[in-house]
């Protein structure tokens, strides 16, 4: 790619052909694609002479958030950083980014309607538009095949796709010591549930806030009956609370797991019994919330810096070049063209598993929750869980407290 599009020629005859260096900040780390994306980095540099791209790998999202947050207070923030689907909204808040309209609007070869537009829901802000998704995902259900057989299951036609069914066969699983400890159990349920509490709320048909977004609800009758739910599943010994899920499933104490699809090439690799994957069973509703990370454009770069950005990422989120990460990864591709790419028609023939994430996409996947402090909300949440199935507490009483704090928090950023 000798010539970038027209409309960034023209900022570079501005600058006498100078070459524009941008550095770019992203949270991959080596079994969630960092290798492929930094080759990508390497590809473009050797193809074109206009943009230099420096990547760092800036640490994992929280420290990402931080790191920007400290770099944009200073002035000194880089020209392109991944946030994670929540993180974004406090650097908007701040005017801290840019938004990636402008740039769009400006391009009328960029092919806008071909993304996934489910997707974009966690980049629109305000009526703006301020990011692009890059490395999306869902969570998908992990199980033990092996284990399923040894219960007496068929893995396939008896794989639980409702809380009722996950009610029923979950408990099989269950193993003793002589202490009457669980050995082996059905599934995990994390200590920071994180992204899955948003899961498991929306498919009790709860959700975070209301619907103009004046406060904050997940106290309602639907969050109550989520907990309520999984406090059944352990005294039906069919879910153990955990902090370690990852070495529990793959050590063959847990049958079932909830994770990432941005994990699932590893995954499957690592298993050394016969592993499945599945959609997320529903409840009142079918449910996902969409992870991984978009990125934005960050508002200290100078307008060069900005559109070479914008350049690279148009070509990181193109057609092939999505198809190509999401082949190496499990992440989802951002344009729906991607999925008719022979690279990942190839995935999908060797790995069907991997078609699972774009379809509970399609039907029923979700943004996460816009707020600039969804970081201290997240605390509560984990709060909440830890307080529920560790110490016992009442679900109402600990979300009533959550929401509270929630909603004092809400007040404050609205004055």
């Amino acid at each position: 790619m000798r010539k970038l599009l027209a409309v960034f020629a023209a900022a570079l005859l501005a600058t006498a052909f100078a070459q524009v260096e941008i550095e770019v900040w992203h949270s991959l780390s080596e079994n969630y694609g960092a290798p492929q994306f930094e080759a990508f980095a390497e590809e473009f540099n050797a193809m074109q002479d206009d943009i230099k791209v420096v990547v760092s790998y800036s640490g994992e999202y929280t420290e990402t958030l931080r790191k920007s947050q400290a770099a944009a207070a200073a002035g000194r923030a880089p020209s392109l950083v991944m946030f994670e689907q929540t993180r974004g909204a406090g650097f908007v808040d701040a005017g801290a980014v840019v938004p990636i309209d402008r740039f769009i609007e400006a391009d009328p070869g960029f092919a806008f309607d071909d993304l996934t537009q489910s997707l974009l829901g966690a980049c629109r802000i305000d009526g703006q538009l301020w990011c692009l998704p890059y490395n999306p995902s869902t969570p998908l259900i992990y199980y033990n095949k092996d284990l399923f057989r040894e219960v007496g299951l068929d893995p396939e036609a008896d794989f639980p796709t409702t809380w009722d069914e996950l009610m029923e066969i979950a408990p099989k699983f269950a193993v003793e010591n002589a202490n009457g400890e669980l050995e082996r159990w059905g599934f995990g349920l994390a200590h920071a549930p994180g992204w899955l509490f948003d899961a498991w709320l929306g498919q009790a048909g709860g959700r975070y806030l209301n619907d103009d977004g004046s406060a904050f609800v997940f106290n309602g009758e639907q969050g109550v009956a989520m907990l309520e739910y999984w406090l059944a599943l352990v005294e039906a010994k069919g879910a153990r609370p955990s902090g370690s899920q990852t070495p529990d499933f793959f050590g063959g104490k847990q049958a079932m797991m909830a994770g990432s699809t941005a994990t699932l090439r590893s995954n499957f690799e690592r298993a050394d019994f016969d592993i499945g994957a599945a959609p997320m069973w529903c409840g009142e509703e079918c449910y996902v919330p969409f992870g991984g990370a978009n990125f934005y454009i960050m508002a200290d770069a100078n307008a060069e810096q900005q559109q070479a950005a914008f350049e690279y990422l148009k070509w990181l989120t193109s057609t092939e070049k999505g198809a190509e990460f999401a082949a190496a990864t499990g992440y989802m591709a951002p344009r729906r063209s991607s999925l008719d790419t022979a690279t990942l028609q190839a995935v999908f023939e060797e790995l069907p598993e991997a078609r699972i994430t774009y379809e509970q996409a399609e039907s029923h996947g979700y943004p996460r929750t816009l707020v600039p402090f969804w970081g201290e909300v997240h605390n509560q949440l984990t709060l909440v869980t830890e307080r529920v199935l560790l110490n016992g507490e009442a679900p109402q009483v600990a979300l009533d407290e959550a929401v509270e704090e929630a909603n004092r928090l809400l007040e404050v950023y609205a004055d």
